[in-house]
């Protein structure tokens, strides 16, 4: 399976950007600056703006925040946490 962050142009030290999708939906970008430790969402969907310039260790973690932004689909097996 592959993940659902997709880089967004060629990579360069300078800077690097991922797509960030929730199902077919595009949820916004994150975005890193060669001199920045931490990845900044900019949402593309206004319902994904509560996480506009929260910043991520990864791509993946701001990928984890958006689908649980989203919240469980119909149909769709809820997340459990172990006890």
């Amino acid at each position: 399976m592959s993940p659902s962050f997709h880089s967004a142009g060629r990579h360069s030290p300078a800077q690097q950007a991922y797509v960030i999708e929730v199902g077919e939906t595009q949820a916004g970008l994150v975005n890193r600056r060669a001199d920045e430790r931490f990845f900044t969402f900019i949402a593309a969907s206004a319902a994904f703006r509560a996480l506009d310039g929260h910043r991520f260790a990864t791509p993946g973690a701001a990928e984890l925040a958006a689908r649980m932004l989203a919240g469980p689909r119909r149909g769709a097996p809820a997340f459990r946490l172990a006890s």
